[in-house]
């Protein structure tokens, strides 16, 4: 099937500038235009290409679409009421910035029904006894941060019929936004052979990083022939949980955060992989947690793309070195518009190191944007709007919400661009994509609409 789209209104792109037809044949864009055509349409709108998101949890933001969400609940009382309308044993996206504080296991006990409530960052919950029963857990107050969170969450048996239908919920979010890739790293805890079959279910292109906890658990994977183009490493936590590992103590409580994995330990685990020919994406928020990273990645080979996502917090000489090391970085605008209130509270006068995103970019170090989903919507356009807050212009953000993600998982030339032989990926926006009030009207993937407002 050959079919010509024209674009009245024009299909845009970084590298190409602005295209006013296309033909899609077999699922890839083609600019021949002499060949025969089964079929015209005219597209009424303003064409970009399709988006990609290159960090997010893609079956977390399935599970969130499924179950009550707690991102909107302004105080205990409607939490609670929300807890109680449902026996679902987890709920996500409380903020204590909303709530005045965190939920106490007190008030969680009033649910007769195991409950374990995660804050909107995913580092942090608060448990029920019931729901401590249930897993065997152990937590004072019934909090749970980090490594204690992350083994109770696996703890939680799924199916594979779940998994399905996790994922296939989490793409539907994903392309009403016009996001038409997402690197995800969410399915770890389950057997490989599970998540490898669950993926043949998915009309969204997912770029997988297998999350290694250990030394031994990528020792492992290598031995055991598994096919790793990518792994993720969660070296510290989050501000907002007060985890993200800080160079000095943070400015409202005396700690400096959270290291979930011994620096010795990380630094065997970058070698490994850098010596397999395996992308390291490293989850890092802190200055703290990136002094270690930096001294991982000194030397290593930069064919291989390796990442850090987040840096949240950079100071001069680390952002030297980052670009010394030919480092790649994932970042997440979205966070300094909803953050902005909490970070201060963090960090103090050390803001000013946060969210240096511009700064990066104009030294020339390549940077991807992406949404953390479900922490924050998967929606680039939300991105885009909080990057003009950082003083990013409009076509370096939506280079970082296509090119440069495709770039990160080795995908250059193939999407993210109107170019032939690519995919055919794109999306129809009401208005140019620097307007405010822009919505997506259809998603196409693979040339096929995937979306339709």
């Amino acid at each position: 099937m050959r079919t010509l789209y024209k674009v009245p209104k024009g299909a845009f792109d970084v590298e190409n500038g602005e295209i006013k037809e296309f033909v899609v044949e077999n699922g890839v864009f083609s600019f021949d235009f002499y060949k025969k055509l089964d079929r015209v349409e005219t597209l009424e709108g303003y064409v970009y290409p399709g988006f990609i998101d290159a960090h997010a949890h893609l079956v977390g933001t399935g599970k969130k679409a499924l179950v009550p969400s707690l991102d909107d609940v302004g105080s205990m009382e409607e939490l609670l009421q929300t807890a109680s309308q449902n026996d679902y044993q987890v709920l996500r996206g409380w903020d204590d910035e909303k709530l005045g504080r965190y939920p106490t296991k007190k008030e969680l006990n009033t649910i007769k029904h195991p409950l374990l409530v995660v804050r909107r960052c995913g580092h942090v919950g608060v448990a029920n006894n019931a729901f401590m029963e249930m897993t065997g857990v152990k937590a004072k107050d019934g909090i749970l941060k980090e490594n204690d969170l992350t083994k109770v969450l696996n703890s939680l048996s799924e199916s594979e019929e779940e998994l399905i239908q996790e994922i296939k919920a989490g793409e539907k979010e994903f392309f009403k936004y016009g996001v038409t890739s997402v690197h995800s790293d969410d399915m770890y805890s389950l057997p490989f052979e599970m998540i490898q079959k669950a993926l043949h279910h998915a009309k969204i292109d997912v770029y997988e990083h297998y999350h290694v906890h250990s030394l031994k658990e990528l020792n492992e994977f290598i031995q055991n022939g598994k096919p790793l183009p990518s792994i993720k490493i969660l070296l510290d936590g989050s501000l907002g949980a007060h985890t993200a590992y800080l160079r000095e103590p943070y400015a409202d409580i005396p700690t400096r955060g959270v290291l979930n994995i011994a620096e010795e330990e990380f630094m065997e685990i970058i070698k490994t992989a850098d010596k397999n020919g395996i992308q390291a994406c490293v989850h890092v928020i802190g200055g703290g947690a990136l002094d270690i990273a930096l001294k991982a990645f000194k030397n290593s080979n930069p064919s291989l793309r390796h990442r850090l996502i987040h840096v949240q917090v950079s100071h001069d000489d680390q952002i030297e070195k980052i670009k010394e090391e030919k480092l790649f970085l994932d970042v997440q605008p979205q966070f300094f518009v909803s953050d902005e209130k909490m970070a201060v509270e963090r960090l103090g006068e050390r803001v000013k190191y946060s969210y240096r995103f511009k700064e990066m970019m104009e030294m020339g170090i390549p940077t991807a944007f992406s949404s953390d989903s479900p922490v924050e919507i998967p929606n680039p356009i939300e991105g885009i709007k909080a990057a003009k807050k950082l003083g990013i212009t409009v076509k370096d953000a939506l280079d970082a919400y296509t090119m440069q993600g495709a770039y990160q998982e080795f995908e250059e030339n193939k999407k993210g661009i109107f170019k032939e032989g690519a995919k055919a990926d794109f999306v129809l926006l009401s208005d140019p994509i620097e307007n405010e009030k822009d919505e997506v009207i259809a998603t196409y993937k693979n040339g096929e609409r995937v979306y339709e407002k």
